[in-house]
Formats: structure tokens, C-alpha cells, sequence
């Protein structure tokens, strides 16, 4: 027996309410009538008797690539961990990588292209064939008089290429990214050096202190297993301003709290300090093309003016600056919070600032530059949110790779042209995004295909590396380059677009020419000199095989020239005072389709992490509000209410309303496990393309 989806299902699935169903006390059975009900075809892994044997391989359920080490049996991995000695990740992996392998019998998994009949909640999901779901897409985009964009969460791949140019072709194309990026302060130091094509990496493994505003940087950053291994060693001093909590502030040696929204103002306030004690570094004033406009609103920003808006005491900040112009080496840097998303622009550009006002880009322990490969362009040549005109896009298609942090419907709506826009999914996995889409045709799923592991976000040198198949490809999937190829045949775009494997084999070959960097190989543990490698097809065959080639570091130079070009600010941002709810999450853990069903209740029933629809609050607020511990509550926003429970937290701040974007529920209707929207859908998306802050109210159910 089988149903028709409509996109209100799925919207109630990754909200979680099929994991309810799937998590009862008769799993197997439970899922294999969920598989029947959604697909037609069996989800149920079947192992069968034959040899034991190992394989290795790279996880790309988010950017950071790690190393991985499959047991499998007859071929098929039941078992995965990470890979011991990497000069990378350390053997570390985290859950989701440790249960990568479930993603290919995920619950909401598809394989055969579908379309949306009409825009409706009720609008019904009907298999289709792919041709004429390409033909019908091409029509679109020919006809279109709106702008054509891609969303590519994972911008550094080869394919990354093939979608620049792609829409470099198509009329009002625009290339587009998560809005949540890792390497947001390189990226604001790009654009104030004007050196755009130039790639960086933080030199964290000979610094001395990292100074973080809001980045979770021992909670799943870039490669977890690098960020695990360097606090363990304790070789750099770890200072974590943040308005939560967060674990990040948990592990640091330093936890600076701050109101939430105020980071900027702490950021400028640090520089006033580093300014009026005349301890920035000797090049700035000869380099810095705006220095004396910078300094002028820097002026504006003393610690004791910016005290009552921040709430961090004026002793802290000019410590804090004493340590950075101190310090041997130090590197300062922003960070999105997976679920709550990035800063404005001119809160990481304020941020990166003091950077430069230390001397520590250019310099080992600093920022430094690296080698530049063809495919490893960072993001400040894509396009800010901020930056495309609301309602403009009319055709949308979003790549199925996801980033592992949040990405509201309610801000790619906000692009989209009203009662005219076309939205296609390539995603392997049903979504939010897939529940809004028209057409959807499914890729290949996470082990399922060749693909490239490009350099993860902050790393020093640059880096290569390939994820091979462990598991077998489902026969109605395609591959996200066959559909731009198809679609530039019919558009009768000039573009001669290779094979996948040829992309990679030709990124390897160019590896290989410039006989730089070495290889560590998985299987014997050893590193070899690039130089000291014959062939290209011998270095191929050992990236097939599992490893990871390193570039060498570069020479570095500090910067001749830069602009601060910070918009002009004659006093600090005024204090919030009203009931606010900011939101945080976990990598990886956005989303139900990001996770394993299993995580979600393991999640649950352990209370690890706080799961989608838990808001914790502080006592006195509670008191205020005549909340109490587990209590049922109904938070709302301008953009609607939505059931959660309560959790009493005293490092809460008072007035503040933390809620969790994921893990999602179990979905069972019960007072403790109430079935719930994403909380994303509350947030209030700014025209500066930030959702981290928005005024709520709470109330006794």
C-alpha cells in the first residue's frame, strides 16, 4: 500500500513526526512500512555473510571532510570510525560521521525525481520521468526575466566551477552559498586587502591565542578532530566572547559575556583601547588607506561608553587588549552559529579589524595565505545575501550537499519573486527546502558516489582529498553535474563539461605537476613526498585507496595595503529591552534529514543536546513569567507561535530566551516530547540576511 506525499507531509516528517513513528517499540517493522509508504522500496540495510574488510573514504555530510575507516562485510560498511594518526583530523569523527552510513536507509530518503503539482500545502508529490523534468526546467530558465541562482552549501568542489560558470552563462545568474560561513573573518579581510583571489587559513597550530566571537570552534568547527587536538595540547589560550553559554565558552580558558547583538560594539571597543595606548602594529598607519576615518569612529566606542551596552566591564576590555598586543601570536575571528546563523557584515569586518590593527595577518601563528588550487575559491567572490534584491529570484536551484548549519526557508523566500518563482531540489534527502520545492531530482546520497574533499574551512596549507563509494548507488538518482550538463545542452550554452571523474583526475594531475606536498596514505600510514611519486595515475590511485595530500606552507607578507572601510558609527548600538530569543545549534544537527534517525533519540532520551522545541530560559525570568521547570509554554514571534517545554538554566541571562534548532524530537504527542515546527520558522530574517536575534514572547500553554 502506498500514499501520496504532499508538501505539508513533509514539512510534519522533518519537523519530526515520522521519527515518532519510527522510533517506537517496533522500529524495524515501523520503518520498513514507512519505506513502503514514501518510496515503494525497501530501506532496511540487509547484510550478508561473506569476508570481512576495510575500507577508507572521506565523510561529506558537512565541510569538514573527514577522514574515515569503514569495517564492512561482502563490500557493505557496518561499522565506521575515523582514521588513527591523521595529520588532520587526529582520528576523530564526529556522531554524524560515526553513523554516516544509516543516511542511505534514511526514512526520508528519495530516488526517483518528483514534481509539486501547484504551491500548496496540500500540493501532491508525483514520481516523474527526468527528461521531462529537465525539459521542463530549461523552459523555465529560457523564459525567465527574473534572476536564475544556484545554492551551493559546500562552495569549494569542482562542481562549485561548474555552477559558476553555469550561471556565468545564464542571464541575471547569480552563485549563491550558505549565509553561515566558517571562514567569515578571512573572508571580510579578502575584501579589506583587495585580494579577492588570494586563499587564507588560520595558523592555529602556532598561535598562542584565539580570540573568538561567537565561533563554536570546540564544538564541531572546520575539522573537529584539528580543534579537539589543539585545546587538549594546551599550546594556545582560548578566549571565548559569547552571549550563551555555549560549550565553545564552556572549554575556553575565558568566557566573556556580552549581551546578545553587542559584538561589534566589544570588538570597536578593543580597538579604541589597542588605538589610544598607541599599540598597534608600526604598519597600519602607513598601510591602512581610511586609518584616520577608522580612528575617528573608533573614538566612539570607549570601553566605559560601551559598558551599559554590551555589559562587559571596562577593566575586561582593556585586558583583553593587553593580551592580544602581548601575545607571541594571536588570531581573532568570528563565527556563525550553526542554527543561529551569521553576523552582519559590519560586525565581522569590525572583528577581522583587529587583525590588522595587530599585525597578525602574514604572520605564523597569524592568518597566513596559502597556495591557491583552481577549485579552492573562498567565498568572497560569491554573492552576500544581503546583496540580492528581495523578491528578484525567479528560478532557484538548490544543491543537495548541505554545510550542516541552518538555512531558513524564510530567508531564501525572501528572495524569491511571489506567485512566480520555480524552485528545483537536488537533494538526496526530503528537507525543508524539498517541501517548498517544484521539481526534485534526487542525487546520489552520502558513500554513494566519487567525489572531492577540497580544503575544510581555516585549514593552514591547502588540501585535497577524495570520498569513494561504500555503498551502492540507487538506479533513478543523478548526479547534480549531469543535470547542469543537460540543461546548458538545451539551453544551447557553449560549455564543454567533462565527467565528475574527469574533474578529479584533472585536479589531481595538476597536483601532481607542481610536485609539491606530500600524501599521507590511510592504509600504511605513510607520507610520501609528492615530488617522490612517478605517475599521475599512481598518485590517483593512492587518493582511490584513502589519503589526504598537504600543500607546503607559503611565504607569507603582512599587507601593503587595506581598507577598513567600516560604515561611519557615532555611538554604540543601543542595549535590547525587550524579551529576546536568540538560537543556536549543532552542526550537522539543523535539520533531520542532516542526522541519522537513531541520533534524534539518542538525543533525546540522554538530553545531551537540548532538541528542537526546548527554550531555556533563566530563573528570575521564569518567576517573572510563572514558568517552571518541563512546563509546556507557547513562544511567539511576529511570524507565529509554536509549542515548546521549559528548561531553567541559571547561565541564562535574564530576558534572554535560548532555543535549540535541532536535533529534532522524538515527534510523539506527549507533554514532555511535543511534535513541533523548526523553530527556525520564528525567526525573524533581517535585510542584512541574519536571523540570530528576535523579540518573542512566552506564555503558559
Amino acid at each position: 500500500m502506498s500514499k501520496t506525499i504532499t508538501r505539508r507531509d513533509i514539512l510534519k516528517f522533518t519537523g519530526g513526526g515520522i521519527l515518532g513513528v519510527i522510533l517506537s517499540p517496533l522500529p524495524w517493522k515501523m520503518l520498513d512500512d514507512s519505506a513502503i509508504w514514501t518510496q515503494n522500496w525497501s530501506l532496511i540495510p540487509k547484510l550478508a555473510h561473506g569476508p570481512i574488510s576495510t575500507a577508507f573514504s572521506h565523510c561529506t555530510l558537512c565541510g569538514g571532510g573527514c577522514a574515515i575507516k569503514a569495517q564492512c562485510v561482502s563490500g557493505m560498511p557496518y561499522f565506521i570510525s575515523g582514521v588513527q594518526h591523521h595529520p588532520i583530523t587526529n582520528g576523530t569523527l564526529c556522531v554524524n560521521g560515526l553513523a554516516g552510513h544509516h543516511m542511505a536507509h534514511h526514512p526520508l530518503r528519495i530516488v526517483h525525481p518528483h514534481k509539486f503539482e501547484g504551491k500548496s500545502g496540500k500540493s501532491k508529490m508525483t514520481a516523474v520521468s527526468l527528461q521531462n523534468a529537465l525539459d521542463e526546467i530549461a523552459l523555465r530558465i529560457k523564459n525567465s526575466t527574473g534572476t536564475v541562482a544556484v545554492i551551493d552549501q559546500q562552495p569549494t568542489r569542482v562542481l562549485s566551477e561548474i555552477y559558476r560558470t553555469f550561471v556565468a552563462k545564464t542571464t541575471n545568474g547569480v552563485y549563491l552559498t550558505s549565509p553561515s560561513c566558517e571562514d567569515a573573518t578571512i573572508t571580510a579581510l579578502q575584501i579589506m586587502m583587495d585580494r579577492k583571489s588570494e586563499s587564507f587559513g588560520f595558523d592555529f597550530e602556532n598561535t598562542k591565542l584565539i580570540l573568538s566571537f561567537g565561533a563554536p570552534l570546540l564544538d564541531g568547527w572546520g575539522t573537529p578532530g584539528r580543534m579537539t587536538t589543539l585545546r587538549n595540547s594546551r599550546t594556545a589560550k582560548f578566549i571565548q566572547f559569547d552571549s550563551r553559554y555555549s560549550r565553545t565558552a564552556m572549554q575556553s580558558d575565558k568566557w566573556i559575556a556580552l549581551k546578545p547583538g553587542t559584538e561589534k560594539t566589544a570588538a570597536l571597543s578593543i580597538a579604541y583601547v589597542l588605538i589610544n595606548d598607541s599599540r598597534i602594529a608600526q604598519h597600519v598607519n602607513r598601510s591602512a588607506v581610511d586609518a584616520a576615518g577608522f580612528k575617528n569612529i573608533v573614538q566612539n566606542f570607549s570601553p566605559e561608553k560601551t559598558f551599559s551596552v554590551t555589559g562587559i566591564e571596562p577593566g575586561v576590555i582593556t585586558a583583553i587588549a593587553s593580551e592580544l598586543i602581548h601575545a607571541e601570536s594571536a588570531i581573532v575571528l568570528s563565527g556563525a552559529d550553526p542554527g543561529g546563523g551569521p553576523f552582519d557584515y559590519e560586525t565581522e569586518k569590525a572583528i577581522a579589524s583587529l587583525n590588522l590593527l595587530i599585525g597578525s595577518v602574514g604572520k605564523t601563528g597569524g592568518i597566513i595565505s596559502r597556495n591557491t588550487n583552481s577549485s579552492d575559491k573562498q567565498s568572497s567572490e560569491i554573492s552576500r545575501w544581503s546583496d540580492i534584491p528581495d523578491h528578484s529570484i525567479e528560478v532557484l536551484i538548490v544543491d543537495g550537499a548541505e554545510s550542516g548549519y541552518a538555512l531558513p526557508w524564510k530567508l531564501i523566500e525572501k528572495k524569491l519573486i511571489p506567485g512566480k518563482n520555480f524552485v528545483i531540489s537536488l537533494s538526496p534527502i526530503l528537507n525543508e527546502l524539498s517541501a517548498h520545492s517544484d521539481y526534485l531530482i534526487p542525487s546520489s546520497g552520502h558513500l554513494e558516489t566519487l567525489c572531492d574533499i577540497p580544503t575544510p574551512s581555516g585549514n593552514s596549507v591547502a588540501g585535497f582529498s577524495l570520498s569513494v563509494p561504500l555503498l551502492k548507488k540507487q538506479e533513478f538518482t543523478t548526479e547534480p553535474i549531469d543535470v547542469i550538463k543537460a540543461l546548458s545542452t538545451s539551453l544551447n550554452y557553449s560549455l564543454a563539461i567533462p565527467t565528475y571523474e574527469e574533474l578529479l583526475k584533472a585536479k589531481t594531475e595538476s597536483i601532481h605537476s607542481k610536485k609539491s606536498g606530500t600524501v599521507f596514505s590511510y592504509s600504511d600510514q605513510r607520507t610520501i613526498n609528492v615530488a617522490d611519486i612517478p605517475t599521475t595515475g599512481e598518485l590517483w590511485n593512492i587518493l582511490t585507496t584513502g589519503a589526504q595530500w598537504m600543500d607546503v606552507k607559503t611565504r607569507q607578507t603582512m599587507p601593503k595595503k587595506f581598507t577598513f572601510a567600516l560604515k561611519t558609527a557615532t555611538e554604540p548600538a543601543k542595549e535590547i529591552a525587550e524579551l529576546t530569543m536568540i538560537v543556536h545549534g549543532w552542526r550537522g544537527t539543523t535539520s533531520a534529514s542532516q542526522m541519522s534517525p537513531i541520533l534524534s533519540k539518542v538525543f533525546q532520551e540522554t538530553e545531551l543536546r537540548s532538541v528542537n522545541g526546548i527554550v531555556s530560559i533563566n530563573p528570575l525570568t521564569a518567576q517573572q513569567l510563572g514558568l517552571s521547570q518541563e512546563e509546556p509554554a507557547t513562544i511567539s514571534t511576529s511570524n507565529g507561535p509554536m509549542k515548546v517545554r521549559i528548561k531553567i538554566d541559571s547561565a541564562i541571562r535574564q530576558g534572554v530566551i535560548e532555543a535549540s534548532v535541532g536535533p529534532q524530537p522524538n515527534g510523539s504527542q506527549t507533554p514532555l516530547h511535543l511534535t513541533a515546527n523548526n523553530i527556525l520558522n520564528l525567526c525573524e530574517v533581517n535585510n542584512d540576511g541574519t536571523w540570530r536575534i528576535t523579540t518573542a514572547t512566552l506564555l503558559k500553554a
